[in-house]
């Protein structure tokens, strides 16, 4: 899976090229969070200033999710489709993110994001890779909590934000808003972003990342649990035998 305008290393995971650029190689396979357990209220009134305030009470109650993701990048001009498949683990404590993607599909590989840093662990070649996110951290974050227990006073800050009506995903009532990033910097690297929202927990149910180069991503989240107590071994590196670790 690669996110949107992100250079690859040879283990198939995807970094920001400004990263790399600025020797930080920032990881980031990950976007997230919720979508059951714990509605906040349906919108009486379908316009952009009532979903903004839904933003806003689900985000004061925010605390963690888990769940099930799949991510599917699709290069446009040669039509190819690209799907990883896995669970999330997402804690967010005192203003600290600790984020666990374990997938399954199409190859088993972990990525931890915690402390400032990302780490990437491939049991089939027994290797850590550990990159320090640095100055990238802050836009690294913005990308992971687009939506995710993400207030619309936060949104609005980052993005301009156009109210699209209702729409169905996969028979799932979901409102639509389109985003433009309004930092120069991020729309250099993501032109637009589609959000569909579940109007009883205002969190995401999918999103869409493009690019300039008319390449996106699709981040589909299911059954996914909001406020539950998240076990301390999920949001751990669950290392086998003498594992190499390459810092970066």
């Amino acid at each position: 899976m690669r996110f949107p305008c992100m250079s690859s290393d040879t283990s198939g995971t995807w970094f920001p090229a400004s990263a790399l650029r600025a020797g930080c190689g920032m990881l980031s396979t990950a976007l997230f969070i919720v979508l059951s357990c714990g509605s906040v209220g349906y919108a009486q009134s379908g316009d952009l200033a009532s979903t903004l305030a839904g933003m806003d009470q689900a985000a004061a109650q925010f605390a963690s999710v888990t769940g099930d993701i799949e991510y599917t990048k699709v290069t446009v001009i040669v039509n190819d489709f690209s799907t990883e498949r896995g669970k999330i683990f997402f804690e967010k404590s005192k203003g600290k993110l600790r984020v666990m993607l374990a997938f399954t599909h199409p190859g088993e590989k972990f990525v931890l994001f915690s402390d400032g840093k990302v780490q990437l662990y491939q049991p089939k070649i027994a290797e850590v890779q550990e990159f320090s996110l640095g100055k990238n951290q802050n836009m690294l974050e913005q990308f992971l909590l687009l939506g995710f227990g993400t207030s619309g006073s936060e949104l609005q800050k980052s993005y301009q934000a156009i109210y699209k009506g209702r729409e169905s995903v996969d028979g799932e009532e979901a409102i639509r808003l389109d985003l433009t990033p309004k930092s120069q910097g991020v729309a250099n690297k993501l032109t637009r972003i589609e959000l569909w929202l579940s109007p009883q927990t205002w969190q995401p149910i999918q999103q869409k990342f493009y690019e300039p180069s008319k390449d996106y991503l699709i981040a589909r989240y299911r059954g996914l649990k909001l406020n539950t107590r998240i076990p301390a071994k999920s949001l751990q590196l669950p290392l086998r035998g003498k594992v190499k670790t390459t810092k970066h």
